[in-house]
């Protein structure tokens, strides 16, 4: 993959995406997008036009089956390569916006997740742990610092949340047991507790945790229709913490949400609210 064409903007766009205050993650996205892009129609990215773009999406629409979310991404990185290094604005009616479904997301039971674990490298287990146990995107965790865990107050520092916006998150006993075996084994020198083996200052990429966690989940649970990624397991942090009886606005605070509309998407993923109503039809016949 990427093969044919070289991208040669790296410089430019990190530094654009730099003064934005835009993570790494949007970064390596846009990054991703605008090379995919160029491979494509084999040549340059800067001579790739708008209606070429289009094209792009269409293809990856109808041929590739990509997500919403997916194609308006690349729309993304297209426009902001083009207006923020090449200085050519986009009227927004050239690359339109493709219209997002939101799907409540699948989640699995405590038990199937530490499963999964056992089944881990110990890095990776460490990494989903904190995913799971203290409710953090995959790209939140990655970015934990050897300074963010305090094991005293049993908490993490999320230093790079989403929107830019730090918080602090609850730390659980297993994370903390693997985050203490990974330690002795790996002694990372700082300041990222998960850096890349090239790179000690840049913590690792996700897209490799993302495929193991998916396949090993698949190959030990075959029969399971379920769309497993790391995200999935905020959305089990959320939804057993809410069986467990905490309330939502403590929840707000812990997953960082801007909104509590937001978090209280997950009270449709528990039973356990439900089975406290009566439906006033049947209150009506007692």
């Amino acid at each position: 993959m990427f093969k044919k064409i070289s991208f040669r903007y790296d410089e430019e766009l990190k530094r654009e995406i730099d003064l934005r205050g835009l993570s790494s993650c949007t970064f390596n996205n846009y990054r991703s997008h605008l090379r995919r892009i160029s491979e494509h129609f084999e040549k340059d990215i800067k001579e790739v036009t708008a209606d070429e773009a289009k094209n792009y999406l269409l293809y990856l629409k109808n041929t590739r089956h990509q997500s919403p979310q997916t194609l308006n991404l690349c729309r993304a990185a297209f426009n902001f390569f083009q207006q923020n290094i090449l200085n050519n604005y986009l009227p927004s009616y050239l690359l339109p916006r493709h219209k997002v479904v939101s799907n409540l997301p699948d989640t699995i039971s405590s038990d199937d997740i530490l499963t999964v674990f056992e089944h881990l490298t110990l890095k990776h287990k460490a990494i989903l742990s904190l995913c799971y146990g203290s409710g953090l995107r995959i790209s939140e965790a990655l970015a934990v610092e050897i300074g963010d865990i305090d094991s005293n107050a049993m908490k993490v520092f999320v230093r790079y949340g989403k929107g830019g916006k730090p918080r602090y998150t609850i730390l659980s006993e297993y994370a903390l047991n693997c985050l203490r075996q990974y330690w002795k084994k790996h002694r990372p020198p700082g300041p990222a507790l998960f850096p890349k083996r090239q790179k000690s200052s840049e913590p690792t990429s996700s897209q490799y945790i993302r495929k193991t966690f998916s396949d090993t989940y698949k190959k030990l649970f075959p029969n399971s229709n379920k769309r497993i990624t790391p995200h999935t397991l905020r959305a089990c942090f959320a939804t057993h913490l809410l069986e467990s009886g905490a309330d939502l606005r403590t929840l707000q605070i812990l997953l960082g949400h801007k909104s509590i509309v937001s978090t209280s998407t997950y009270i449709q993923l528990t039973d356990l609210h439900f089975n406290k109503l009566t439906s006033p039809i049947d209150k009506g016949r007692m």
